[in-house]
């Protein structure tokens, strides 16, 4: 939960309802965590064939919104290389592994990676090939491609664009996580022409957010940003009072989850 010191009235006040009404509550954060520790630590760490796990995506990077799907966890391979097994293989043994452990569960494989279904959330597990940095950096890592190709492809460590985000969500005052969380449920109801992918709506923003005086400020460069907004109308956008802007955001960018009052 994100708190912020300034007074609040008006617009401010209605963005602060906002983001505490899409992101985890407490106790969802805290269901998440028993599962994906006893997930990680009881079940998958003890397998012979499993280097180490970590969390990654959304979740990780405290840009989750609700619902609590699609945890994501990196399954970091021990013994194999990309040339000794192929994806399909490790996806098959990963997938035989977990379900003796959930029998009453629903798990499936859906490249690139192993989805388990429980009640309260998603977790989806990516097979990774690690393939180290000997100069110090962060390294990379061999992943199933996400095509019916039973081939894996080169990625970036995913910790890399976690810390950019940090260091952007400094730079911004702590403004963009919450602003990100925004951009995602707006996302969730574009059509698909218009959808971007969860780790795009993080990376553009990074890219190109640079300074903002305030989450407003904030909506309007994203929307252009991402190209959800013309040049002409926003400029109209600019031009509207803060009440008019609050009708917008609810009739057209976020709907019923954005206050009234």
């Amino acid at each position: 939960m994100y708190s912020y010191t300034q007074a609040y009235s008006g617009l401010p006040t209605k963005f602060k309802k906002f983001i505490q009404k899409i992101e985890l509550t407490d106790n969802q954060r805290d269901k998440i965590k028993t599962s994906h520790k006893h997930l990680r630590e009881k079940v998958l760490q003890p397998l012979d064939y499993v280097s180490h796990t970590f969390l990654t995506g959304s979740y990780k990077k405290k840009t989750l919104i609700k619902p609590a799907n699609d945890i994501d966890v990196f399954v970091v391979l021990s013994g194999y290389s990309k040339d000794n097994i192929k994806p399909n293989t490790i996806l098959d043994k990963l997938k035989n592994s977990l379900n003796p452990k959930y029998p009453q569960t629903t798990i499936k494989q859906d490249k690139p990676c192993i989805v388990i279904e429980f009640n309260h959330v998603t977790f989806e597990l990516t097979p990774a090939i690690e393939i180290p940095n000997y100069y110090g950096g962060d390294s990379n890592f061999y992943i199933p491609e996400m095509s019916k190709n039973n081939r894996w492809q080169n990625v970036e460590n995913p910790r890399v664009l976690e810390k950019s985000l940090t260091k952007a969500n400094q730079r911004l005052n702590n403004k963009l996580i919450p602003l990100i969380k925004m951009m995602k449920h707006h996302n969730k109801n574009l059509r698909m022409s218009g959808k971007l992918a969860s780790y795009e709506i993080e990376k553009i923003a990074i890219e190109n957010l640079s300074y903002i005086n305030d989450f407003r400020d904030g909506i309007e460069e994203l929307l252009m940003i991402y190209k959800w907004c013309s040049i002409w109308n926003m400029k109209k956008i600019k031009e509207m009072s803060d009440d008019d802007f609050a009708s917008l955001c609810k009739k057209l960018l976020f709907g019923s989850d954005f206050p009234k009052d």
